[in-house]
This record gives structure tokens, sequence and C-alpha cells, in this order.
């Protein structure tokens, strides 16, 4: 009977510990194919083209392995930027492209990140350098931290289930001794 149980809860661990890896590399897959969907260059800008206007008509963006990427702007392009005290300045291409091309500039001169979603070479948000993508670590981190939980307590029952065996040979023992 004992030997039943042990074979029973050894298949049980199994079972758990096959159902907790399926369902962590489940969420790591999710969250890696979703980070790759996105068009997203982060890198110092380097070049601000304007019009006689002063307006914001495109600008260039180094990414950290040198590469130049010049973006066009829409309308609709977003911007969420900073400047050097912290202020935040949140507007669009189309209400303020001269304020736009000032806050690049200040950003060019101060080598400041800055992180621009795109689509087909056309800039739709530029932001602070983003530092990474937040949803996908918390991913890696709930992956990991499930195995490691799950590992501890197949080891703790694993243990545990050994020191029975062991418990119930040494009353054996016993009795034949006494």
């Amino acid at each position: 009977m004992t030997v039943t149980r042990t074979i029973t809860r050894a298949g049980a661990l199994r079972i758990a510990f096959a159902m907790i890896v399926a369902l962590s590399l489940s969420i790591v897959q999710t969250n890696v194919s979703s980070a790759q969907d996105a068009s997203v260059l982060s890198g110092i800008v380097v070049g601000v083209e304007t019009d006689e206007n002063g307006n914001l008509t495109r600008f260039a963006v180094s990414d950290s392995s040198g590469e130049v990427t010049t973006f066009e702007l829409s309308a609709d392009t977003q911007y969420g930027l900073e400047n050097q005290a912290g202020d935040r300045w949140v507007s669009n291409q189309g209400d303020e492209p001269s304020e736009a091309a000032r806050r690049l500039r200040d950003h060019r001169e101060r080598f400041a990140p800055i992180t621009v979603s795109f689509e087909n070479g056309t800039a739709l948000s530029v932001v602070e350098r983003e530092e990474g993508k937040l949803e996908a670590n918390l991913g890696y981190l709930f992956a990991v931290f499930a195995i490691t939980w799950a590992l501890f307590f197949a080891y703790v029952l694993y243990v545990g289930s050994k020191q029975r065996v062991l418990q119930h040979e040494i009353a054996k023992l016993q009795d034949k001794l006494g």
C-alpha cells in the first residue's frame, strides 16, 4: 500500500510540474509574441528638419547600434516629452509642430533618449525613452517565480515521502529487533 501511495504521489507531482511548466511557457510565449508585434525604436535624436515656418517635417533617430532612422510625421503623431527640468509636454503634430521641433532639438542637444513607435516610416508617438516592456518582463518574472515555487514544493513533497519511507523502514527494523 505504501509503494502504491508513493507511486501515485510521484505521478501526481510529475503531472503538476508538467502543468506548471506548460502554463509558464504559454505565458512567456504570449509576452514574447506581443513584444515582437510593436514597431518601436529607442535612441537619440540626431537630426531635426523643419519647413520655412519652423514646423517640424521630419526627424532622425540613432539607435544603440548606430543605425540612423528617419521618420516622417502625420498630424496625428503624439508627443510626450520632458524638458531638462522634468516638465512634461504632451501634444500632437497637428496642434504644435513648431513646439515639437523645439523640443526635439532640445533632446538632440542634451543627448536625451526617446522612444518612437512607428508604422511604415511614419512616427505614431514620440516619448521619453521607455526603459523596457514592463508587461513582458512581468511575464518572465511570473514564469520564473511559479517554476521556482513549484520546484520547491515538489522537493518538499519528495523529501517528505522519503522521510515516511525511512520511518516505515525504521519501524519494521525495530519490530524485528524488539
